[in-house]
């Protein structure tokens, strides 16, 4: 994909301070060892106008690595209570395949990068390039590596920015939990102004009615965050710490006995919001479909994969972290029924459950949810729509059958499949009418958690 340069949405976002509550337990959590100076969110205001500054996040992602060039002004002088910073703009390009692939040669991983910096010198200023802060965080397909070779990873990223013109911050590897939430604060910031703190000590941010869920498919986990309802935050200071249960099968649990560590309180002004996240590893799309095919991640070698997902006498390659596959379908068993039966049994061994009350939430869906909704013609690939739990399962079973397969997209069948998995009751526990909101950007923004991330970086850069 080509750069795209975003200024039709000029967004307002007044300085607050962010301040994340220590976690629940001793996950480590960039959101839980420090304050994040966040920007609230107003729409519909004039042209930007004020003194140009720019910030940059790098997510190296497992299938791609991508750049996101913030462009705010910021306004001098400011009244009292009058909001410091204008989000103008952003600049996007992505490169593949993700860093992650370059495990055995991380000096090539590292280069990979460039023109990504290409693009950030094209974008910014010249005169603001040792004002513009930079950072590189990296997601899932690091996670999955081993310490050594991630970190071997990032060591090389990290000597290839040293002779870059701008003020390198974080090279590192994202907490997944952290992952959750920016997702969260994007999609509600640019949604609908969701996080305008109430007035009053003590005062708490409607969670469930007013504010959005975030969902997020990426190629090696998927996250789910959301605004608890207000019961279930009484009843937990009534009980006190969460409490542990077993991973062992998906089920359906209450919020209080999900594993401890995935509830958040965070703190606006005022008011505060407590916020669930969960990360699974493992998870997303890509590393999915590697072990429903009936691969081992850990294994890393090429490997002749079968699975009922594909139809019978097809045979192909897929290449995955470096490795090329062979893969072929099976005798007898394809379509939707066996494929979701083998989605199923992945999510179990996995631990996917499903908090109570997903229905009276309303969620933002967006990576390969919008992605594999797009390609399946149940969204528009420009606009993006919304889409019910049972449109997924319809199209899915549409796709899963011999007449419709396409050998150009043959691994349709098993993505939408899982994905309908994931979803419903063998995952997460929406019901089959729930309704999800399936974007990629939002009023010419990238829906992700970089800009969530970018609110912290960019106060701590120029207060």
């Amino acid at each position: 994909p080509g750069a795209r340069m975003s200024l039709q949405w000029p967004l307002l976002l007044p300085l607050l301070l962010l301040q994340a509550q220590p976690p629940l337990s001793a996950a480590s959590s960039r959101l839980g060892s420090r304050s994040v100076h966040l920007f609230a969110f107003q729409p519909d205001l004039g042209p930007p106008d004020g003194e140009s500054r720019y910030g940059v996040v790098i997510d190296a992602g497992s299938t791609g690595s991508r750049v996101h060039v913030f462009h705010f002004a910021y306004r001098l002088g400011r009244e009292r209570g009058r909001p410091p910073y204008l989000l103008a703009g952003e600049s996007y390009l992505q490169v593949k395949p993700g860093l992650s692939a370059y495990s055995a040669e991380p000096a090539k991983g590292a280069r990979s990068l460039l023109s990504l910096m290409e693009l950030c010198k094209s974008r910014i200023p010249q005169s603001l390039w040792s004002r513009t802060p930079l950072v590189v965080m990296a997601t899932a397909g690091l996670r999955l590596l081993s310490l050594n070779e991630s970190n071997g990873l990032l060591r090389e990223v990290r000597s290839l920015l040293a002779g870059q013109p701008f003020p390198v911050g974080a090279v590192e590897v994202l907490d997944g939990l952290d992952e959750g939430v920016f997702s969260w604060l994007t999609v509600n910031f640019l949604a609908a102004g969701q996080l305008q703190p109430a007035t009053g000590a003590g005062a708490t941010i409607p969670e469930s009615s007013d504010s959005f869920g975030a969902l997020d498919l990426g190629g090696g986990s998927a996250q789910i965050t959301f605004a608890p309802t207000i019961p279930t935050m009484r009843a937990r200071r009534r009980h006190g710490l969460l409490i542990p249960h077993s991973m062992g099968r998906s089920k359906r649990i209450d919020i209080l006995s999900d594993p401890a560590g995935h509830l958040k309180q965070l703190s606006l002004g005022p008011a505060s919001v407590w916020l669930y996240s969960h990360s699974y590893l493992g998870v997303g799309l890509m590393a999915a479909r590697l072990r429903i095919l009936g691969g081992d991640f850990e294994a890393r070698l090429p490997a002749c994969l079968a699975s009922p997902c594909l139809p019978p006498g097809y045979s192909g390659r897929w290449r995955h972290h470096g490795a090329v596959h062979t893969v072929s379908g099976v005798a007898y068993g394809y379509g939707y029924a066996a494929c979701r039966s083998a989605a199923a049994r992945f999510l179990r061994a996995f631990g996917v459950h499903a908090p109570r009350g997903l229905r009276r939430r309303r969620f933002f869906a967006f990576g390969y949810f919008y992605d594999r909704a797009a390609d399946a013609g149940l969204i528009s690939a420009k606009l993006g729509g919304a889409a019910r739990l049972l449109d997924f399962e319809a199209v899915a079973k549409r796709h899963c059958r011999l007449a419709a397969f396409e050998r150009a997209r043959p691994y349709l069948c098993l993505d939408l499949a899982y994905i309908a998995a994931l979803l419903g009751s063998d995952g997460l526990g929406f019901e089959s009418g729930d309704t999800l909101v399936l974007r990629n950007r939002y009023k010419d923004i990238e829906l992700s958690w970089a800009l969530g991330a970018m609110f912290d970086i960019l106060h701590g850069s120029y207060s």
